[in-house]
């Protein structure tokens, strides 16, 4: 169960690391495979010590490596912007930071706990092995109670940001691979029993009900679990479930006790969450989102989603934003007059979804199941399911959140791919059943019937999204009013849709590359899609231009420039076509 951190107050380890790159992967074990398993094989007087253990570096020795003396890095950061040098390398890098601990002040129980490191990591505290993790967006967290030192302490963490063949995402993708602990770093201090994470669920018949669930760490035969919510003056006990840790209760508001989290009206409420020892103090939005009829249903009210797909970059920060980065990418989307975004292509930093929430911008949220995934393989399978429940069980009090994505772009004429899909799609409902789940799909076009439906998944999902690009790659703009709709099957998301400009580059509407260019696609889309009864909604790809190493002509030079900003923040034509065309109420 992932380790509910942020409403906590926790001990920031963010700030000055030490950073050794290590390209050859010499530096773990590098003297046991020279000179044997311990010091009695080393020659006379010369002991250097494994670069994971803190006292490996001693004053005078003939160290390679200090992790006291590396090149010194802000935390979080990603690497190739830190050291510019190491711009484009992929391996091993070494992070060290040492920090003072009060282990009698601390608590009874600590937490190491990472944000995300991209994309393997291994974690030493005190030169003992805590443990690895994989996967290069979600956080993890290591229990270092007995680690723990009064005094200095001194973590070191081996990131590899190496693409692998059965990783997710895999070798190849179409965004730039920002190695490094590009999240915060913290120490979690809590009770012997604590709440480690928590469940709201929201349901309306006549009235409001609320399940809320809670996994509490080792509980007593004793332990009592409350919930309250302060504003309505509501308190409840939890009552133990069939699991030992979880405790599970529910309670029902009047319509006219509460108001609904909605885009128009992002309500939300203070909830507490408490053993005798421990207490989390949250806020979430109170709402019922569920497909019917062809349909996206928010509160029972049909959606129209007025979107805009991102990734997670910040040019000169890679992919270590703070909160002016996320308050910017927000102060755009508001702008574009969107109530909808698709955090892409893998789990975006949690303030965003936060942000969402106090905003009332709707979110789609995935993991990077990216093209060709290599999904009969069971470890890639469980590496599939980790990742989803990473993300679900960090971000699913997030009353923004109303769309978890299992895939992107997958091959659906795969036998292996269509029997896997479907059950992660089912894992998803397992662990949150409150959401919809779907996938980016594609669109086939077919002689007789126009644009149709193909991959045998859309009856797994409960919302399709569909990726296409008519007027850049094939065919003309307007090209989707020839989707062959079913207004009453699967509500479809015009997942991503656009085409590339470099700002400033001008010239006519036929001439590639140009504002003017891909102003006119966005036109020619967005009369398409405005008439479906079936498209529910659509999120163009990008809001602004982002790394992307396959990107090599002379417009791109390494960035994907579909993004109607570019990446300073420069609009292009194309952001004020997709604005007035929001404003003008087609989707609505």
């Amino acid at each position: 169960m992932q380790l509910l951190a942020y409403p906590r107050e926790t001990t920031s380890l963010d700030g000055t690391w030490q950073a050794i790159p290590d390209q050859y992967e010499n530096f773990e074990g590098y003297f046991e495979d020279f000179f044997g398993d311990g010091e009695d094989d080393m020659p006379t007087g010369f002991a250097p010590k494994p670069i994971y253990e803190p006292e490996a570096s001693v004053e005078n020795e003939p160290c390679d490596f200090n992790i006291h003396d590396g090149r010194s890095v802000e935390i979080p950061s990603s690497w190739g912007e830190e050291l510019p040098e190491f711009r484009h390398y992929e391996g091993w890098v070494w992070f060290a930071k040492s920090f003072d601990c009060d282990t009698e002040q601390s608590g009874a129980r600590s937490f190491l706990r990472f944000g995300a490191v991209n994309y393997k990591a291994k974690v030493w505290l005190n030169g003992e092995l805590l443990g690895t993790h994989e996967g290069g967006y979600t956080p993890f967290s290591f229990e270092v109670t007995e680690t723990l030192q009064d005094g200095e302490n001194t973590i070191v963490v081996q990131a590899d940001n190496q693409r692998y063949e059965d990783g997710i995402p895999n070798e190849g993708t179409d965004w730039f691979n920002f190695g490094g602990i590009n999240r915060s770093v913290e120490l979690v201090t809590v009770p012997q029993t604590f709440v480690r994470n928590y469940k709201v669920e929201t349901s309306l018949d006549d009235e409001v009900n609320v399940h809320v669930s809670a996994w509490v760490d080792n509980p007593q035969t004793e332990t009592a679990v409350s919930v309250s919510f302060p504003e309505l003056d509501r308190e409840f006990e939890l009552t133990p479930a069939d699991k030992s840790d979880e405790f599970t209760g529910s309670l029902s508001f009047t319509a006219d006790e509460v108001s609904l989290w909605e885009p128009s009206d992002p309500q939300l409420y203070t909830i507490r969450v408490a053993t005798d020892d421990d207490a989390v103090v949250d806020e979430v939005g109170l709402r019922e989102v569920h497909a019917a009829d062809g349909d996206i249903l928010l509160n029972g009210e049909s959606l129209q989603l007025r979107g805009i797909a991102l990734h997670e970059e910040v040019a000169g920060k890679g992919r270590a934003l703070d909160s002016e980065d996320v308050a910017t990418r927000f102060q755009w989307i508001n702008e574009l007059g969107c109530n909808f975004a698709r955090l892409a292509h893998y789990p975006h930093t949690e303030e965003m979804a936060r942000t969402a929430d106090k905003e009332g911008i709707l979110l789609w949220e995935e993991v990077p199941a990216y093209w060709d995934i290599n999904f009969g393989d069971e470890d890639v399978q469980e590496l599939y399911r980790q990742q989803l429940r990473e993300l679900i069980q960090r971000d699913w009090n997030r009353a923004s959140v109303i769309l978890w994505s299992i895939a992107n772009e997958t091959d659906h004429t795969n036998d292996t791919r269509n029997k896997v899909l479907p059950q992660m799609a089912d894992y998803v409902r397992e662990l949150d059943s409150s959401r919809l789940v779907t996938a980016a799909c594609f669109v086939d076009e077919d002689d007789d019937e126009g644009l149709v439906l193909k991959d045998p998944l859309e009856e797994h999902l409960d919302v399709i999204g569909i990726n296409e690009y008519h007027g850049w790659y094939y065919g003309d703009s307007d090209n989707m009013k020839h989707f062959q709709e079913d207004p009453n099957g699967t509500p479809v998301v015009i997942s991503e849709t656009g085409g590339g400009a470099k700002w400033g580059h001008h010239g006519d509407e036929d001439e590639r590359w140009t504002e003017e260019y891909q102003a006119a696609i966005y036109r020619g889309q967005t009369s398409a899609v405005a008439d479906s009864d079936q498209i529910v909604g659509i999120s163009p790809w990008i809001l602004f231009d982002f790394r992307a190493p396959m990107r090599q002509n002379e417009f791109q030079r390494g960035y994907n420039r579909k993004g109607v900003l570019d990446q300073h923040g420069r609009k292009k034509k194309a952001f004020h076509v997709l604005r007035e065309f929001y404003q003008s109420g087609h989707l609505e």
